[in-house]
């Protein structure tokens, strides 16, 4: 049976991202994994000449305050759903980049991600992160359907 020993999930606060979280942590319990929730946050030290990536104009600004309160939010969630060894990390950057490097700098087995802006218009013109992560990560990626109606 194929295991995973590292899990890793992003948040970005929102619910959608809240659901992937638990998801993610359920499955760091039934693997007895270690799961590493990482939030991107944005760097306003950029100038304010440089216009934002369509990654950026079509996600909320995130600051490394708001980053960590969500990770706090996010570790409690995953305590909830049985998860014993997580980590908390709050990187500067765009999300996907944010994500793709922690594959490598965390040896992650599963990047796991919410389908967030995956129909939306924006997210088909602009690109969205489920959509990117899973084009350029070089592991299993695991999209959770976090759509209100995923909750019946």
């Amino acid at each position: 049976m194929h295991s995973y020993s590292t899990i890793t999930v992003g948040t970005d606060g929102s619910s959608s991202s809240l659901k992937a979280v638990r998801s993610a942590a359920s499955m760091a319990r039934a693997y007895d994994a270690q799961l590493i929730i990482i939030c991107a946050y944005y760097n306003s030290t950029g100038s304010l000449l440089n216009p934002p990536s369509s990654e950026y104009a079509t996600l909320p600004v995130v600051s490394d305050t708001r980053a960590e309160e969500y990770l706090a939010e996010a570790g409690e969630l995953a305590a909830e759903e049985g998860a014993e060894n997580v980590r908390l990390i709050a990187k500067a950057g765009p999300p996907v980049q944010v994500l793709i490097e922690s594959v490598r700098e965390y040896e992650t087995d599963l990047l796991v991600v919410g389908n967030k802006g995956v129909n939306s218009l924006s997210g088909r013109v602009f690109g969205n992160i489920p959509t990117g992560v899973a084009r350029k990560a070089n592991v299993d990626v695991m999209i959770v359907d976090t759509s209100e109606e995923a909750d019946d």
